[in-house]
């Protein structure tokens, strides 16, 4: 993963690696569920994990 924010497949990918679901995504940044997340990690039209979000689980989870 070389630029940032990733994509959604390597979000995803970054997702499973760590064990964590959306749910967890969601709990750790404080999201009320994991709705959001889920389009974060969409295989079709995607949106794009912003940039503070993705600093606060690389901080909370690691690489």
């Amino acid at each position: 993963m070389n630029k940032y924010p990733p994509s959604a497949k390597e979000l995803r990918e970054w997702m499973d690696r760590k064990g964590l679901s959306s749910k967890d995504v969601a709990k750790a940044l404080k999201l009320s569920d994991g709705r959001v997340v889920r389009h974060w990690t969409r295989k079709d039209n995607a949106r794009q994990i912003p940039y503070p979000s993705w600093y606060t689980l690389r901080h909370k989870f690691g690489k």
